[in-house]
């Protein structure tokens, strides 16, 4: 609610450590919203600068935004416009000839005349997509090894092409990296929501900073990370390194503090931007092995001002510690509508923090491309990782010229270690063939471990490692057992890229013998371990490895994320040999039927038919198969039908509800006919298991929708049945589909309570004849015109094909105040009440697992699925309220619902979480998952509503409301340190 401060009243607001400072390098106007920031050999920052955003430029018009170069002393003294007519910018990198950035659609460079005026850019890699414009490509970061990283943003597809061949298709969060010459892409993982922010420490691990899955990841190359609805690999997620949140899920930047401007106690720690909470956070890594772990320290920075966004962080050459500030009173992307009358375009500031304390002075910018190769040389052994790496930079864009051999000298002091371990690289990217083997092999049993992981990840990024006179692969796998944790990994690395089958013995030791709680190396050895299994000629090692049981549990375990028949069949064989408790049948059994040979499904088939196992472990194996099976477009046996429904029937009987759930779910997913009585019962106002009978109900349709009819309608008109339930029913009736339902939902309409009602008008109006009959009923009085204010069906009446719905809709609502008048009513009135109530902070707590984490996820409890909503205190209670009570006022384009009817006329609704082979996977408002076969599928409509029910203030009492509403605002984040400028 707050009105923009002026920069200079902004910064008396910031609260900084005691010793430190902080100056304002730039602001408006000279740049507008700050979105990416780099530096380059000169000590330059480059700004991409937007004011178009959140709305791409349209066709019929330039476009407004902007690449701009702070320069001068002190820096930000002068601002060059470099490229205008940009269109939403982010990601910015300088290069040794000019500059890389991204404008919507495509990555462009840009290369520098004599007198630094930059040519016409040209397109290098796109399309980019641009559904969605708050990620898109960003934290373009550049690495010893020639590459530059970038991050991939959320909700949109993109097809990257180089000029070499390589196309790159990615979909939503992910991460990547590139040539500056277009000549070359590789994607380095996968997922991730919005990874917005990259950095690299001195050993050359990757962090990015993301939104809704973890603040920070130490990223492994060729891992997936946890998105919305996005599976894994088969080996599961890459590992976490931090387990706090830091009070929001909106992340932006990330800095590894590898300097020394800073006091000693900051060295090796870890910044990162949250603009939700206005704070820059911070975390010191202990190690765990090979692996970070973050320790949550007090927030470095924040402001007293509410606008302070801060969106990128740099480790400047001089030590300081450089924030774009987004500068903004609204939050995030979709907080309020894009449309909103106060979102900001104009302003935005770039602020520098530094050390004062001690007598410091202001700390300096060397430009590095006005010293000669040996000053660059010393340069390389700076306390500064962004100094060595602009030095490294510099000196390949010299060429053969820019290495000296003494700079691999072993020297043991500090300066000389991160000398060898740059100098490496140099040499790798300019001479000939790059470093000489006899000069790179003794740096693999350097005294520094620093030296030996970098020598290790040189050696990996060659093509080959035959042709010459060392056995790189034994001098690899002998790294495998090295004292420093990280070189072994750097080592497990190095095999996965360079596979060979007499590995797998060596990298299963490496595993074996690893702590498990030193998840990052585990994970490299398993990935490792997965390259090798992808040759052919790994699985006669891998069945004799797998004689012994502990080992063999390990090569299934890698398995799964092989995909393939030849690792279909080792599952099989292990399989056959374990029985179904293993631990991973249900996997395993799921990826043999996936991917074995059509003549060895038969022998999959025995075996789950000579299983010996309770109905539950079967119910797991059943399922599994079923699955692997839809995804490779097939169904089960007869011989499994029939099996499942004797399994299912044993279920459905068993006295404790998780076993009968079980059954439902058997019956459901194989669509088990013969049981629908069953189902039947446990639906019916006899059911002995009432919490059950929603999703009974719901079985009923997906394996008998004739005989449906006449239960749900009955379920319907029950005058004592619960609200929930009669909604159930009147979807149900609206999936099947038939005249007689149809006539049910007509007959009942004109007396149904107006919650029901509105559930049975949506059903109706998911067929263009019964939207007819729907309008007829209301013409008549026979049903509430206040019906037709619900924005779901007037969505759903339009996509259906109803002639002159406006007109019509418009004549039978005339006489009735606005819909969004109730909506305000309840709203105004709830938020009235709050002020006087008492609440209990435990119940809201309670309300809020059993209503919502099926769907979100709340200080590491509930589910994945919708946004997760920690630090959603910060929205304040007038916001709550509203998106409590209307979920449909602003909806993310990535979590619409989607309309799905089947050609038989089933009607599923919900959010599409992915597709696996023929089947799309979609979780219901329940947070359930549902599986449709694509060829069952006749329609699919994305459509503008939430996923969340609409109807929370009848799902909840008004007073479990408030309890709900009283712990979700006490999700906040902490207060920072004192202010100080």
């Amino acid at each position: 609610p707050t009105e923009p401060l002026a920069p200079e009243e902004q910064q008396r607001l910031f609260r900084l450590p005691e010793g430190f400072r902080i100056e304002l390098v730039a602001s408006e106007p000279q740049i507008h919203k700050p979105m990416n920031i780099n530096f380059d050999a000169q000590g330059r920052l480059y700004v991409t600068s937007s004011v178009e955003y959140p709305f791409a430029a349209p066709d019929d018009r330039p476009a407004r935004d902007s690449l701009v170069r702070l320069e001068g002393q002190p820096l930000g003294s002068r601002v060059v416009p470099l490229v205008e007519g940009l269109n939403i910018p982010i990601g910015v990198t300088p290069t040794a000839d000019g500059v890389i950035f991204h404008s919507i659609p495509r990555i462009y460079a840009a290369a520098a005349e004599p007198g630094q005026r930059l040519q016409q850019a040209r397109p290098l890699y796109g399309e980019i997509g641009f559904r969605d414009t708050h990620g898109m490509a960003n934290a373009f970061t550049r690495w010893v090894d020639g590459w530059i990283y970038a991050c991939h943003g959320f909700a949109n597809n993109s097809e990257l092409r180089a000029a070499g061949g390589a196309v790159l298709r990615m979909h939503s969060g992910n991460t990547f990296r590139m040539s500056a010459d277009g000549s070359r892409l590789e994607q380095f993982t996968y997922g991730q929501v919005n990874p917005f922010g990259l950095a690299f420490d001195p050993w050359g691990n990757l962090y990015s900073a993301d939104c809704h899955s973890r603040p920070i990841y130490q990223l492994l190359r060729g891992a997936f990370y946890p998105s919305f609805g996005k599976p894994h690999d088969g080996l599961g997620f890459g590992p976490e390194m931090i387990g706090h949140d830091h009070g929001s899920t909106g992340i932006a930047g990330v800095v590894y503090y590898a300097a020394q401007q800073f006091p000693r106690e900051y060295w090796g720690t870890v910044f990162i931007g949250n603009p939700v909470t206005g704070k820059v956070n911070h975390d010191r890594l202990e190690l765990r092995g090979s692996s970070p772990h973050a320790v949550e320290l007090a927030d470095f920075i924040s402001c007293d001002d509410p606008w302070f966004r801060p969106v990128d962080l740099k480790l400047g050459p001089d030590g300081a510690l450089y924030i774009a500030d987004f500068y903004n009173c609204i939050i995030g992307h979709y907080e309020v509508p894009l449309t909103h009358p106060r979102r900001d375009r104009e302003r935005g500031r770039i602020w520098k923090v530094y050390y004062a304390g001690d007598g410091r002075r202001p700390p300096q910018i060397e430009d590095l491309t006005q010293l000669d190769i040996e000053q660059l040389g010393e340069r390389l052994g700076s306390p500064n990782l962004t100094v060595r790496v602009l030095a490294t930079e510099e000196l390949a864009a010299r060429g053969p010229q820019g290495f000296r051999l003494q700079w691999l000298v072993p020297e043991p002091d500090e300066a000389a270690v991160y000398r060898r371990a740059h100098a490496l690289w140099v040499a790798e990217r300019v001479l000939p063939g790059g470093l000489p083997d006899e000069l790179l092999a003794p740096l693999l049993t350097d005294p520094a471990p620093l030296v030996r992981v970098h020598a290790l990840k040189a050696l990996a990024e060659r093509p080959r490692w035959d042709g010459g006179p060392i056995d790189w692969h034994a001098r690899v796998v002998a790294a495998l057992a090295d004292e420093a944790p990280l070189v072994r990994r750097a080592a497990a690395d190095a095999l996965g890229r360079h596979p060979r089958p007499d590995d797998l013995a060596a990298l299963l030791k490496l595993w074996s013998e690893t702590p498990p709680e030193d998840t990052h190396l585990i994970h490299v050895a398993r990935m490792a371990l997965r390259d090798q299994l992808r040759l052919p000629e790994s699985w006669s090692a891998a069945a004799l490895l797998a004689e012994d049981r502990a080992l063999g549990d390990k090569l299934m375990e890698v398995s799964l994320g092989v995909h393939d028949a030849r690792a279909a069949e080792f599952l099989l064989v292990q399989l056959t040999a374990r029985g179904p408790d293993h631990g991973l049948s249900a996997a395993a059994y799921q990826e043999a039927a996936r991917w074995l040979e059509e003549p060895r499904l038969a022998a999959l088939y025995t075996q789950v038919l000579a299983l010996e196992s309770p109905p539950n472990a079967l119910h797991q194996v059943l399922l599994a198969v079923h699955r692997g099976l839809q995804q490779r477009g097939t169904s089960l046996p007869a011989e499994l039908i029939a099996l499942a429904e004797r399994t299912a029937a044993t279920l459905l009987r068993e006295p404790e509800i998780g076993a009968v759930h079980h059954g439902v779910e058997l019956v459901r997913e194989l669509r088990l006919a013969s049981l629908w009585g069953e189902l039947a019962g446990l639906a019916g106002t006899e059911s002995r298991w009432p919490e059950l009978r929603p999703v009974a109900l719901d079985t009923c349709l997906a394996v008998d929708a004739a005989r449906t009819v006449q239960l749900a309608t009955a379920v319907l008109g029950g005058e004592d049945e619960p609200l929930s339930l009669r909604q159930k029913a009147a979807a149900v009736l609206g999936g099947i589909g038939t005249p007689e339902s149809a006539a049910a939902l007509l007959a009942q309409l004109p007396t149904a309570p107006e919650a029901v009602a509105a559930e049975m008008a949506f059903a109706l109006a998911l067929r263009r004849e019964t939207a007819e009959a729907l309008l007829e009923l209301v013409t008549q009085g026979k049903a509430p015109a206040r019906l037709l204010q619900e924005p779901r069906l007037v969505e759903r009446l339009s996509q259906v094909g109803v002639p002159d719905l406006p007109a019509r809709l418009g004549r039978l609502t005339a006489d009735l105040p606005p819909a969004d008048e109730r909506l305000r009513s309840l709203v105004e009135s709830r938020r009235a009440a709050f002020a006087q109530v008492k609440t209990d902070l435990e119940a809201g707590r309670a309300v809020f697992k059993k209503h919502c984490a099926l769907c979100h996820r709340l200080g590491g409890e509930g589910n994945k699925i919708g946004p997760d909503l920690d630090g959603v205190g910060l929205r304040g209670p007038d916001r709550l309220v509203e998106d409590v009570l209307d979920p449909n006022r602003n909806v993310d384009q990535a979590f619409r619902s989607t309309l799905i009817q089947t050609i038989e006329g089933r009607v599923l609704q919900g959010l599409v979480l992915r597709e696996e082979g023929q089947v799309l996977v979609l979780a219901d408002e329940k947070g359930q998952e549902q599986r449709v076969p694509l060829e069952e599928i006749d329609q699919r409509v994305l459509t503008q509503q939430s996923p969340m029910p609409a109807n929370v203030a009848e799902l909840v009492s008004e007073a479990e409301f408030y309890h709900l509403l009283a712990w979700l605002l006490a999700q906040r984040a902490k207060s920072g340190p004192a202010p100080s400028n």
